[in-house]
């Protein structure tokens, strides 16, 4: 809502949206796959169990708990991906400079909660005995949050160096010919600038 819409010529899905998107799908998946990786082969002893995808067996600890740390690891990448989405150049941190952080993920109070549960959604999913080994083959994850964790940190520092070489390049700008809008202190009043 702070610029002026693009022509419809040009699509929903623009080709700097289908590139950003592409670049963050492959930084998830690398997290993802890094963490299981780490998980089953650096750790562990990369022994993948026997018969571990039809029922649970004393085998199956390091392959469910590799999932579990891949799932973990992709719905929290997820969530944190909706608050960078919220623009295509500006950072998560410097999207509005007259706020702080925190009250800049509050403007949009549906988008925090809705994240807030996509956060905490894994924690449920892995720890409930029937779920975690009968549905979705994880087991309870121990040191691998850290792995979890690690990969938010990545992430964020990934997309927020993508986001700042577009800044400095001005990739996208030309193109949109961008007329930035500026609120007013009555914030139904938008002015052009």
């Amino acid at each position: 809502m702070t610029r002026a819409p693009h022509s419809l010529k040009a699509g929903v899905f623009t080709k700097e949206l289908i590139v950003d998107k592409l670049i963050y799908g492959t930084f998830m998946g690398i997290l993802c796959l890094a963490s299981y990786v780490i998980v089953a082969f650096g750790v562990g002893n990369g022994d993948l169990g026997y018969d571990c995808n039809e029922s649970y067996n004393s085998s199956c600890d390091l392959p469910y708990r590799a999932r579990g740390t891949a799932y973990s690891v992709l719905t929290v990448l997820l969530s944190v991906m909706a608050w960078e989405a919220k623009h295509l150049t500006l950072g998560l941190f410097n999207m509005d400079n007259s706020n702080s952080f925190i009250k800049n993920l509050m403007r949009n109070r549906f988008l925090f909660y809705s994240v807030c549960i996509g956060l905490l959604t894994p924690i449920p999913i892995i720890y409930i005995p029937v779920v975690n080994e009968q549905v979705f083959r994880h087991t309870a994850l121990t040191w691998e949050w850290g792995l979890v964790y690690g990969s938010v940190v990545l992430f964020v520092s990934l997309v927020e160096s993508w986001k700042a070489i577009k800044r400095r390049r001005g990739y996208g700008k030309e193109k949109r010919n961008e007329k930035y809008i500026e609120r007013s202190d009555d914030s139904s009043v938008l002015t052009a600038v």
